[in-house]
């Protein structure tokens, strides 16, 4: 069992407002650099925890310390193209004091493809401070080091958080005129569960589309979650309340 009420004692998950009227954190600030892992306690606020799930879902990624007075760590990272996000993101986390004032790093990425060319791909990160506190979000996303989609996560799946998975990992497809999300590093169980997550929860209605046959070079089948035409008025009514608008343009607006 996740042991999550402490740090969500004051929330009610099903009384979400949109970004802009959320108080900064009411520790905002003090979690610097100097505190302890395990004297950075919270409680952490249903925006921070629904910015966390949306973005783990997408190319967000956690790691644990091994050590018993360890914690949990949090990486977010985007492309280039994608900065304006990636800051929004980290000052959604320094105002409300998780992470240092360093600001993004960039970094470079660089890829062969099959004709042996090189290609160089820039773009931006930030990490958060180590929280004990935060250790069952890690257990929530991962098994084995592996990431997970499981079931506990539509506790915590909020219309917040829906609308951060879209601007972390969605895209906009022109011509099924429907919102994607990037679901290809899960199996197919797991991304059968987001679906039926999704309809559960918020009544949205998705279909799974098989991108690549595993084989060769490709350890196993990737697959993408599509949102029908159908359920993309509600869709939208659900998530841009919560989308910046550089994002939008991944809702076809």
């Amino acid at each position: 069992m996740l042991n999550v009420q402490s740090n969500l004692r004051f929330f009610n998950l099903n009384q979400l407002l949109p970004f802009s009227v959320y108080p900064l954190h009411s520790n905002s600030r003090q979690f610097h650099t100097k505190t302890l892992t395990n004297k950075r306690v919270g409680p952490h606020n249903i925006d921070i925890i629904s910015v966390l799930v949306g973005c783990l879902l997408g190319d967000a990624y956690s790691s644990k310390s091994k050590n018993l007075t360890g914690g949990s760590s949090f990486r977010f990272k985007q492309s280039g193209r994608h900065k304006d996000y990636l800051f929004f993101l980290y000052d959604l986390f320094f105002l409300r004091g998780y992470c240092t004032d360093s600001g993004p790093r960039l970094y470079k990425t660089i890829l062969v493809n099959s004709a042996n060319v090189k290609k160089i791909y820039f773009g931006y990160e930030f990490d958060l401070f180590t929280f004990s506190s935060l250790n069952w979000m890690y257990d929530l996303f991962y098994l084995n080091g592996k990431k997970i989609i499981s079931p506990e996560i539509s506790k915590f799946l909020t219309p917040m958080a829906l609308a951060f998975l879209i601007m972390d990992d969605g895209g906009w497809v022109s011509g099924s005129k429907s919102v994607r999300i990037a679901t290809n590093n899960f199996t197919l169980q797991e991304v059968e569960l987001l679906r039926d997550i999704f309809k559960i929860k918020f009544d949205l209605d998705c279909t799974i589309q098989l991108l690549s046959k595993g084989g060769g070079n490709r350890p196993k089948d990737k697959y993408s979650l599509y949102f029908k035409v159908a359920s993309l008025p509600k869709l939208r009514e659900l998530v841009l309340p919560f989308m910046i608008p550089s994002m939008k343009y991944k809702l076809g607006l």
